[in-house]
């Protein structure tokens, strides 16, 4: 029989939010954040006991970004990550989004107010500055950058068009 973890599980979602092909935008936590501070991470957060994933995930993105996240729509799920953090660290389970923002495209400074000292940045997928992201995420994010994960949405535009018949 397996040992059961002592440490509590979380459940935490977090969006791939994808202002246009290939491109996206995540968020760089405040230099006072007690885990992670400096480090970029994809916005998001715990689910709420009771919560389904996909309205914490709108209910985080209105919290960090404001009023104008809330019409922003989490997709299909991309990924399922697992990372179990050294005691006292909780166990986490990480849903992690499609999120379509290509309607902001590049007015997303306009329309996104960062929280509590974080801010936000965009980046081309291929260009991650994978080094300062959350040590937990970078190889999923590696895999992201190496073209993985991609939703059909932004697949289908990364595409190079044809011409002719």
């Amino acid at each position: 029989m397996p040992t059961l973890p002592s440490q509590p599980r979380l459940v935490v979602v977090a969006g791939l939010v994808w202002i246009g092909p290939g491109r996206l935008l995540v968020q760089r936590r405040p230099a006072s954040a007690s885990h992670g501070a400096g480090r970029l991470e994809l916005p998001g957060g715990k689910v709420e006991h009771g919560e389904a994933p996909r309205a914490a995930l709108t209910r985080e993105l209105t919290e960090e970004w404001g009023p104008d996240a809330r019409l922003l729509t989490p997709l299909a799920v991309a990924e399922v990550l697992h990372h179990v953090y050294p005691p006292p660290g909780p166990e986490v389970l990480l849903v992690v989004y499609h999120v379509d923002a290509s309607a902001w495209g590049e007015r997303w400074p306009s329309l996104v107010r960062a929280a509590d000292g974080a801010s936000v940045h965009a980046f081309d997928r291929t260009a991650l500055p994978l080094a300062e992201f959350l040590a937990a995420d970078r190889g999923f994010l590696a895999e992201l950058a190496a073209g993985k994960h991609t939703p059909a949405f932004v697949a289908g535009a990364e595409k190079p068009r044809q011409t002719g018949p």
